[in-house]
């Protein structure tokens, strides 16, 4: 069954804890592609250009389906980024990624001492940050005559959660919108039948789009 909601969170996070003089600084966010997390950990490495890791975990939703990432940076395996990850799917997460900058204080803490750190650090911003419902959304192409531009507007207007996000008017005019899932079925009936037929709705890709 398809899912049409997930949670993830409303804006960003950020919490401190310490460990034996280490200090880890938890950054938990909302990232509905690899480019916006790669571009977010690229703004961390230069807001904490001395930090001795920075190790996250993520999990992004992609043509459909939940893609988990995690990220050691150098710590040794299973104590950074994989335990940082099991938060964040526990928790129930998509399109969400948590960061944690480690400074390291002086003292090893062992692979366990490290994972609960992680963990905890992870935990934390997600304790700590504002955690939203976001209805799963998909992008549709609509073409139609001219001559049946009014009933489409009309129709539009009576489903406020659909967003148009691109118009074109060549031979046709041509919409882009983002629809939420639960709303599909309603409103290509409704299109269908307010316009005889005569126009195509066509998936584009996906996209995901808050509500409160």
């Amino acid at each position: 069954m398809q899912r049409t909601s997930y949670k993830t969170f409303a804006g960003e996070t950020r919490v401190k804890i310490k460990r034996k003089g280490s200090r880890f600084i938890a950054v938990g966010t909302a990232v509905e592609s690899v480019d916006e997390l790669e571009a977010k950990e690229d703004e961390l490495w230069e807001e904490f250009p001395k930090a001795s890791h920075i190790a996250s975990g993520s999990v992004i939703v992609e043509s459909g389906r939940a893609v988990e990432r995690y990220e050691n940076d150098g710590e040794p395996r299973g104590t950074a980024g994989e335990p940082i990850l099991q938060v964040v799917k526990g928790e129930g997460l998509s399109n969400a990624v948590v960061f944690v900058v480690r400074y390291f204080g002086g003292t090893e803490l062992g692979t366990g001492g490290l994972s609960r750190a992680y963990s905890d650090a992870a935990r934390e911003a997600i304790k700590e940050g504002k955690i939203v419902v976001q209805k799963e959304k998909e992008r549709y192409r609509v073409r139609f005559p001219y001559s049946l531009t009014g009933e489409v507007v009309d129709l539009l207007a009576k489903y406020e959660e659909i967003d148009v996000l691109d118009r074109s008017y060549g031979e046709q005019p041509e919409l882009e919108l983002s629809l939420p899932v639960d709303l599909f079925d309603s409103f290509s009936r409704s299109l269908r039948s307010g316009t005889a037929g005569e126009v195509t709705l066509e998936k584009v890709d996906t996209e995901p789009t808050e509500t409160q």
